[in-house]
This record gives C-alpha cells, structure tokens and sequence, in this order.
C-alpha cells in the first residue's frame, strides 16, 4: 500500500497535435503532478508508449463502380493448339478390324432375333396364306419359308458380315495412308485441346 503523502501515478496519452508534445511513435514520460498542477513534483514518471491510430481504408466511386477483372488464363485453364500430322496404319487396320467384327456379331444376333420374332408372331404364315391366295393354286401350298428359312438367313448374314469385316479394314487403312499424304502436302488437322 502506497502512504497517503505520495501521489498517484497517472499515464497520460498527449493530445494530437499538442505544441511541443512528444514525436509521434515514441513513449514519453508523463508526471501526474506536472500534468495536474502545472508544476513539476517529487514523485516518479510513468513510461508508455505512443499509439498510433490504423490508417483508414480510402474508397472512392470510381473503385466502387469498378466491374470485376477478367479471369486469368490460369483460371480458365489451358489451351493447347495441336496439328494431327502423321496416323499410324498399323493401329487404324487393327482397331476397323475389331470394330467391324463387333458390328458382325450385332448384325449376327439382330436378324437371328427378328427371324424368332416374325416366326412367333405368325407373320411366316400369313404371308404364306396371302401368297396362296393371290395365286389361287390348289395344286400346291407356297411356304416362305423354303426361301427365307432360318438357315439360309443366318449364312447370308455371315457371308454379308464377313465381307463387310474384310471392306471395313481395308478401307480404313487406305483412308489411313491417304490421309497421311495430304497431311505432309497441306500440314494436317488444327486441333485445340482445353484443360478445364
């Protein structure tokens, strides 16, 4: 406990601007009978330092008005320009070749179905029944199916896919070397790629 004889000791921030007051930034010793009485005293000064008020953030219209930047290119991702200039023949007759058999088994099992299907539903018969009566021959009756049977369809459509496997390859490795010739007379195919 302090004796009731010594003064209090006060911290005292100067007025801004103050005429001879401390510079700004620095502590100052302050004397609370000094400050108090206009006199100097017997007792102690109190050190602290100066604060300085933050700097305000200054916003005018015309950044308020401001539209928003452009995205970078980093933002909207990158682009890359590229020529398609030489195409392996090898890889084009390999993947005709394996394209065109799976279009042979589709081809293959699509008739083989829709066969089963017209057989099922009687229109093997109908046409039997309106060919006999057009004709109106009762010597004979006319089966379609001596001419459109299950067999022979099926062997067409191998044969036909068959031939078709054989074309598709050839064509493609044809289309293959062509096309790298007009790429070395006329530079290729412009093809841009984009990483989004």
């Amino acid at each position: 406990m302090s004796s009731s004889n010594e003064p209090v000791k006060k911290a005292v921030q100067p007025k801004k601007g103050a005429p001879g007051g401390p510079p700004k930034g620095k502590p100052h010793n302050v004397d609370p009978l000094e400050t108090a009485e206009g006199g100097r005293g017997t007792a102690s000064t109190a050190t602290m330092p100066a604060v300085e008020d933050p700097p305000k953030k200054r916003t005018s219209s015309a950044s308020r008005s401001r539209p928003a930047a452009a995205p970078t290119s980093s933002q909207v991702g990158r682009r890359a320009s590229l020529r398609l200039v030489h195409i392996e023949p090898w890889s084009v007759t390999r993947l005709a070749f394996v394209v065109s058999v799976a279009m042979m088994i589709v081809a293959v099992v699509a008739v083989s179905i829709f066969w089963i299907v017209l057989s099922v539903t009687g229109v093997w018969s109908q046409i039997n029944e309106s060919v006999t009566s057009v004709l109106s021959d009762d010597g004979g009756s006319f089966d379609i199916t001596d001419f459109l049977g299950f067999g022979r369809i099926f062997g067409l459509t191998l044969v036909l896919s068959a031939i078709n496997v054989i074309l598709m390859t050839a064509l493609a490795t044809i289309g293959a070397h062509l096309y790298n010739l007009a790429a070395q007379l006329l530079g290729g195919l412009e093809v841009t790629f984009s990483d989004d």
